[in-house]
This record gives C-alpha cells, sequence and structure tokens, in this order.
C-alpha cells in the first residue's frame, strides 16, 4: 500500500507531465493554424495577381483593337494628336503624346498614385476579340482596367506620297480585388 505522501507526489507528477502535453498540443495546434493562414494569404495574394493581369492584358486587346478600328474606320481620331506631354479629350481620348516629354504618362500607375487612376480610358469589359472576356465585374476587381495609346515617333511621316499611321505604344493596367494589386502590360502596334 502506498503512503499518502507517496500518493500526492505521483498525483502532482502525472498533473506537471499532463500540463506539458496540453501545453505541446495547444502549440501545435496555433502553428498549425498560422501555416494555414500564411497558406492562405499567399493562395488570395496569388490570385488577385492573376486577376490584375488577366483585367489588363483584356483592356489591352481591348486597346489594340479599337484602335486598329479607328485606323481602318472614316473616322478623324488620329487626325490631330495632343500637344506633347497632353493627353487628349473626346475623339481623341487616351491618345497622349509623351514623345518630348520627359516621364511616360502612364508613371504613376506603377506607384499606385490615385491620381493615376483619371488617366486613360476605362476598359469597357465586353471583349471586342475573341478570347478576350472578363469574367462579371472583372472577375471580383472593383477598378475597372484602363489603357493609354502614345505617339512613339515625332508624328506620322509620308510613306510615298501617303500619311503613315503612326507607331504607338499601348499600355494598360489592370487591378485585382484590392486596388493596390496591379499590373502593367505594354504592346507596340503600327496600324
Amino acid at each position: 500500500m502506498l503512503r499518502p505522501h507517496a500518493m500526492t507526489q505521483a498525483g502532482g507528477i502525472t498533473l506537471l507531465f499532463a500540463a506539458t502535453m496540453l501545453l505541446l498540443v495547444a502549440a501545435t495546434a496555433a502553428a498549425m493554424l498560422q501555416m494555414l493562414l500564411a497558406g492562405r494569404q499567399l493562395a488570395a495574394a496569388g490570385r488577385d495577381r492573376e486577376i490584375a493581369f488577366r483585367a489588363a492584358e483584356a483592356a489591352l486587346l481591348e486597346a489594340e483593337a479599337e484602335l486598329l478600328a479607328a485606323a481602318g474606320g472614316s473616322d478623324d481620331r488620329f487626325g490631330q494628336w495632343p500637344a506633347a506631354g497632353e493627353c487628349g479629350r473626346g475623339a481623341q481620348a487616351a491618345l497622349c503624346n509623351t514623345a518630348h516629354a520627359g516621364t511616360p504618362v502612364w508613371q504613376p500607375w506603377l506607384h499606385g498614385l490615385a491620381t493615376g487612376l483619371a488617366l486613360g480610358v476605362p476598359a469597357s469589359g465586353v471583349a471586342v476579340v475573341p478570347g478576350a472576356t472578363l469574367p462579371d465585374a472583372f472577375a471580383g476587381s472593383y477598378t475597372a482596367p484602363r489603357y493609354v495609346a502614345e505617339l512613339l515617333d515625332d508624328g506620322p511621316v509620308l510613306d510615298e506620297g501617303w500619311p503613315a499611321l503612326p507607331r504607338l505604344r499601348i499600355t494598360a493596367v489592370g487591378f485585382g480585388r484590392s486596388p493596390a494589386v496591379r499590373a502593367v502590360v505594354q504592346s507596340i502596334v503600327q496600324p
């Protein structure tokens, strides 16, 4: 038969062992929860970047199609260019002449400046090119992608007596679910 002193000593050791095991299980559960939350955050960031990239790509395709259609049409979209360092309005919306300006007009998009969101033409979200569709509300993005077209040359030059159309750099920006997540893509075209 055990003495009373030995029983309390055995109970103390058991209590200490059980408390240590409980602490170890709680620490393991907290570490697993932290790992799961970090994985979820990484997956959400990747999804936001993918949404932003696809929105920018769709806006770029829409801009290319719209500018090529304007070049082949009878409207006067390319008839008069804005002054150097300026962007057009009205029929010349999104056409920018940065040939002699130092900083490209789309530079604020890279830095996330709110003033840069007023620049360019918002993409309609209705794809004018097959395969350039975006899901509803730009896949959860609350900011429509935008694009600008910059004149790369000093202006249209004559090509065998006919006016040649200018080379354009089209820059499009797309946004993720958070406006802080953005992707910028570019293309150079000559209609």
